[in-house]
């Protein structure tokens, strides 16, 4: 029995040894693939804001004039409505401090790959409509869709995967090595956000209603990012 054991324990010490090589000549590294892709969606926000002495009728004037936007936005194709949101807050006397009424804020939040249907539609919306007040234009952005971010995406994967064994290639010259082979890698992907420019509006009394605050909206550019890190081991 014991001539059967010492074969054994040189077989796994064989197995720890062949394994051992990961604990040495290991080095890490990192590339990145990066290109400026045009903004192909803008996404806009419209609000309006009144103010009443009971909440209720509040809530239902705010709403009546997100209806009639909602309603304008539907005969737009090119546009998508991403939903609306609604705020209140009291209204104090700056003097007694007494509550005097309420205010309320509705959003209008608006997309569009066609900047030109949506920023006729901006301006449109900013124009009273059928007794209600137009909305305001809070602000537009702009950013890569997702259909186009992954495709420059999965581009990008195959360029910081070239950098990322070009540089391996490298190493491994400058260490003398004979080979080298991957011990993990790592794939990420980010798209650098666009700061929100806020966009100028105007009262109805300063400009004629068929040119009521139409901004001209222009997408500019997004940075795509693929980063490409991990390890590999030079064999001597």
């Amino acid at each position: 029995m014991q001539r059967l054991i010492a074969p054994l324990f040189v077989a796994a010490m064989a197995t720890v040894a062949h394994a051992e090589p990961l604990n040495y000549n290991v080095v890490n590294l990192e590339a990145n693939a990066t290109r400026e892709v045009g903004n192909d969606t803008a996404y806009a926000t419209l609000f309006i804001e009144l103010s009443e002495n009971d909440p209720a009728r509040l809530a239902d004037k705010v709403n009546l004039a997100l209806a009639g936007a909602v309603k304008q936005v539907k005969q737009v194709p090119a546009v998508q409505s991403n939903g609306t949101g609604y705020s209140t807050y009291p209204i104090y006397e700056s003097k007694t401090n007494k509550q005097q009424g309420w205010r309320g804020r509705g959003e209008l939040r608006l997309s569009s790959r066609d900047f030109a249907a949506l920023s006729k539609l901006l301006g449109q919306l900013q124009s009273p409509q059928d007794g209600q007040p137009g909305l305001q234009l809070a602000e537009v952005r702009y950013g890569v869709s997702e259909q186009q971010r992954t495709q420059v995406e999965n581009e990008l994967i195959e360029e910081g995967l070239k950098a990322f064994r070009q540089r391996a290639e490298l190493i491994r010259k400058g260490m003398a090595g004979q080979s080298w082979k991957v011990v993990n890698i790592n794939v990420n992907a980010g798209t650098a956000a666009q700061p929100v420019m806020p966009l100028r509006t105007y009262k109805a009394s300063s400009i004629s209603q068929d040119a009521a605050a139409i901004p001209t909206l222009v997408g500019g550019e997004s940075r795509v990012t693929v980063s490409v890190n991990g390890s590999v081991q030079i064999a001597e």
